[in-house]
């Protein structure tokens, strides 16, 4: 009986320390995901950073104009030439000559094979 008397009693100090205990559990909590919110805007600012130095735009100069050179009369010049080409080779080479035949030959496996079916038909 005594025992009970005993567990049953109000202490206020044991009150006291749980609040103290609740109150730095709480502030604990918090500076910790200030401080996790930091680090995360640090690693955040570091890679816009670096992303922002890989993608600017390099200046590129510009090569040496090469003096136009005329073309003999009757004589076409070269980009001409190159570009006749290009349009020959694109229009005649577009696509693969193709059957038009599609062969699925049925291979038995584990996964298909009617003996390890899980309905057993009798007949």
């Amino acid at each position: 009986m005594e025992m009970l008397s005993v567990i049953l009693r109000h202490d206020p100090a044991i009150y006291t320390k749980g609040w103290i205990v609740t109150v730095a559990g709480f502030l604990i909590v918090i500076i910790a995901l200030f401080i996790l919110s930091m680090i995360f805007r640090g690693v955040a600012n570091y890679f816009t950073k670096k992303d922002a130095e890989r993608n600017t735009p390099k200046v590129i100069e510009k090569p040496a104009t090469k003096p136009v050179v005329k073309a003999a009369e009757g004589e076409i010049p070269n980009e001409v030439l190159t570009a006749i080409g290009m349009a020959l080779y694109l229009s005649t080479n577009l696509h693969d000559e193709e059957s038009n035949v599609i062969t699925i030959e049925r291979r038995m496996t584990s996964w298909n094979d009617k003996n390890y079916g899980v309905r057993h038909w009798k007949r």
